[in-house]
Order: structure tokens, then C-alpha cells, then sequence
């Protein structure tokens, strides 16, 4: 199961904080909601620090997220590597 909590942080970026597993069965809904804020124009934020797993479709799609609108911060070294997010030292 993914939950997704949706906070605002400042005027323009909308954190997207994700609880349980992100994999394939979850990719539409996760997806909508990254589309919800980008139309909105704000800049997204994928939080990982509570995500314990991650499969290879649903990390595929967060990798060809552009990078200029997506940050992704937090997470295992697992999620980490997997979503290629490199120097970072957060758990």
C-alpha cells in the first residue's frame, strides 16, 4: 500500500510525502498527483524517508520525471540508489 500526504512548503512547491511501497499498482495514482501540482505550477517534492520499498516500474517513471519540476529527497540507501539520487546522506 502507498499513501500519499500532501503538504505545501513556501508559496510554490507542493512535498509529497510517501508512506509504504511505491510500485507498479500504485504508479497511477502517484502520477496523478505529481501531474496535479506541475499543472498548478508548482515544483514537487518526492519525500522517501517513510517508503520501505520500491520496484523497478514505479522507479523508472520517478527517473524520467523532469528534474527541474521533481526533487526527490530522503530514503533508505536502497531508494536511493534506485531513484539514482546521489549524495545524499539522509535517511
Amino acid at each position: 500500500m502507498l499513501r500519499i500526504t500532501v503538504k505545501k512548503e513556501g508559496k510554490k512547491a507542493r512535498v509529497l510525502l510517501l508512506e509504504g511501497k511505491v510500485c507498479h499498482k500504485w504508479i497511477e495514482e502517484l502520477s496523478a498527483e505529481i501531474t496535479r501540482g506541475l499543472n498548478n505550477g508548482e515544483k514537487i517534492v518526492l519525500d522517501f524517508s517513510k517508503v520501505g520499498f520500491i520496484d523497478e516500474e514505479a522507479a523508472d517513471m520517478i527517473n524520467r520525471l523532469p528534474l527541474q519540476k521533481v526533487a526527490k529527497r530522503n530514503g533508505s540507501l536502497f531508494i536511493r540508489t534506485m531513484l539514482k539520487m546521489e549524495n545524499q546522506g539522509e535517511k
